[in-house]
C-alpha cells in the first residue's frame, strides 16, 4: 500500500496487525505506529478515571447546602458545573491533543507558508533521515500527480504523499550544502490553498511558494540558506506528462 494509504489506516486503527507487518521493515511507518499506539493508549487512559463512590453523595450534600433563596435554575447550573467540570475538563485536553496530533491530515483554516512550517514541525524527525531515496522512487510516486523531475540538487531522503490542505502532494526531502530542505509539490487543481504571501518564515525556517499551471512548489529551509536558488533548480527539473 502507498503511504497515504498507510497513514490513513494507522489514523482509523493503530492496532492494525497488518500495518505492524508493513511497517516492520521501514523504521519511519515503524516511527508512525509506535506514535499512533502510544497516542491511542493514552487516550484509553484519559478515558478511564475511575468515579469516587462517595461522589453521588458528597454532589446531594453540596446541593442541600445552597442558599434556598438562590433560583431553582441556579442550583441546577451550579449543580451541573461541579458534576461535570473535571470530565468536561479532562475531554476538552483530550480533544485538543487529538486535533494537534491530526492537524497534519486534517484542513486548517491556515495560509499556505503556515500550514507548509506546520507540516516541516510535524514530520522533523524526517530532516535528519540519512537513507538515500533514488530518484527512479521518487518518480513513481510523482508520476502520479502527473509529473516528472530530471534531477534534484542534493540527495533526496525523504519521499512521501502527504496531505496539503486537502490537496494529495508529495512531500519530498533532500539534503543540500546549507542543509536538509522540504519541498512539497502541490497540484493545482483546487485553489483552496493558494493564499497567502509567496515568501514566508519563522524564527527557524523560511520558504517559498512558487505557482506553476500544474502545481505549485513549496520549499522550506533553514533561515538563511539561498530559498530561490534551489527552488529555481527544482522547478527547472519538474516535467509534466
Amino acid at each position: 500500500m502507498d503511504d497515504l494509504e498507510f497513514r490513513r489506516r494507522l489514523f482509523a486503527d493503530p492496532n492494525d496487525e497488518k500495518l505492524a507487518l508493513e511497517a516492520k521493515n521501514d523504521p519511519e511507518k515503524q516511527r508512525l505506529v509506535d506514535e499512533a499506539q502510544d497516542f491511542d493508549a493514552m487516550l484509553g487512559d484519559a478515558f478511564s478515571v475511575p468515579v469516587p463512590g462517595d461522589l453521588q453523595a458528597k454532589l446531594i450534600a453540596q446541593v442541600k447546602e445552597e442558599p434556598e433563596a438562590k433560583s431553582a435554575a441556579n442550583v441546577v447550573n451550579i449543580a451541573w458545573y461541579r458534576r461535570v467540570s473535571v470530565p468536561m475538563a479532562s475531554a476538552a485536553s483530550v480533544m485538543l491533543a487529538v486535533l494537534v496530533y491530526f492537524s497534519s491530515a486534517v484542513h486548517a483554516p491556515l495560509h499556505a507558508g503556515e500550514h507548509a512550517l506546520e507540516h516541516v514541525y510535524y514530520e522533523e524527525s524526517a530532516l535528519r533521515l540519512d537513507k538515500e531515496v533514488t530518484l527512479q522512487v521518487v518518480n513513481e510516486k510523482l508520476a502520479m500527480l502527473g509529473g516528472k523531475l530530471e534531477s534534484m540538487p542534493g540527495k533526496v531522503t525523504y519521499a512521501t504523499f502527504c496531505n496539503f490542505k486537502g490537496q494529495r502532494s508529495l512531500h519530498l526531502i533532500f539534503q543540500s550544502d546549507h542543509g536538509p530542505m522540504t519541498v512539497f509539490i502541490v497540484p493545482s487543481d483546487s485553489n483552496d490553498y493558494r493564499d497567502g504571501k509567496a515568501n514566508f518564515n519563522d524564527e527557524r525556517f523560511a520558504g517559498s511558494i512558487k505557482k506553476g499551471k500544474y502545481a505549485d512548489t513549496i520549499l522550506v529551509a533553514k533561515v538563511g540558506s539561498p530559498i530561490d536558488k534551489y527552488q529555481g533548480e527544482v522547478n527547472n527539473s519538474l516535467r509534466w506528462l
